[in-house]
């Protein structure tokens, strides 16, 4: 799994990517580089090139368009096999190392109180485009940067389900999820729900799914979700991989 946590944290001083007129496309090649956007809704979010703590992204590129809650892989992350995720470049909501939406830190809602949180996006997954997974991200911990619990949400892999023998399944918000652990170090915790039938783009409220954790002891209902980011963990290739549109409501 993609730990980010063991990565120095860095300021978004510095890397925040220059200002351009509406509707034009900036482009960020920077490791960590951000930009600000803002979605069809108001809501302000970062658009984040981010790479992989095993420095390896080899000159990864996202570009965002006219300041919306957009970005596409335009520069491979690197095209040789590995075996460990090159990068995970996302969209989001609240503040991860350094990186805050709206540039400024939000309130911070409870895994045990969501009510109607709903996050809603949709991806672009070309065909041959590499070895990755379409996934939603969420850190959840005692205070803003401390990461205790991560969940994963995958609405698609690019290569077979290898964990559909391995794990059970559960029915959550409508749709049936694996439910895939992953070993962390000590005090942490990790799950990942695996769509069964993958999709490119989904509207999900997250109570559900952290009901589900609850239960199995993977996030405490009194931990903050901190971040929200919707992106792709990139193995190998990963050019033209897009999400299109992004929105977090509740």
């Amino acid at each position: 799994m993609f730990n980010m946590l063991a990565a120095a944290a860095v300021t978004l001083s510095g890397l925040l990517a220059p200002a351009a007129p509406p509707h034009a496309t900036v482009t960020v090649c920077k490791p960590w580089q951000a930009t600000q956007v803002k979605g069809a809704d108001g809501h302000r979010y970062v658009v984040r090139n981010k790479p992989s703590v095993n420095h390896n992204d080899q000159g990864m590129c996202i570009s965002n368009w006219g300041h919306g809650a957009n970005f596409t892989v335009t520069d491979s992350p690197g095209a040789a096999r590995s075996t460990k995720v090159r990068a995970y470049p996302y969209i989001g909501t609240g503040c991860f190392e350094g990186a805050c939406a709206g540039g400024r830190e939000g309130p911070m809602p409870r895994a045990g109180s969501l009510g109607n949180y709903t996050i809603s996006w949709m991806t672009v997954t070309p065909r041959h485009s590499g070895v990755w997974n379409s996934s939603l991200d969420l850190w959840f911990g005692p205070r803003r940067g401390r990461g205790e619990f991560e969940i994963m949400i995958w609405l698609r892999y690019s290569k077979p389900s290898w964990w559909v023998r391995l794990y059970r399944s559960v029915w959550v918000d409508g749709a049936r999820w694996y439910l895939v652990p992953h070993t962390t170090g000590p005090g942490r915790h990790y799950i990942s729900f695996r769509r069964a039938t993958p999709v490119n783009g989904a509207t999900l409220r997250i109570a559900p799914f952290m009901a589900v954790a609850r239960r199995i002891g993977d996030v405490r209902a009194s931990s903050f979700l901190w971040c929200a980011q919707a992106g792709f963990e990139i193995w190998s290739g990963g050019r033209g991989l897009a999400i299109t549109r992004f929105s977090v409501t509740g």
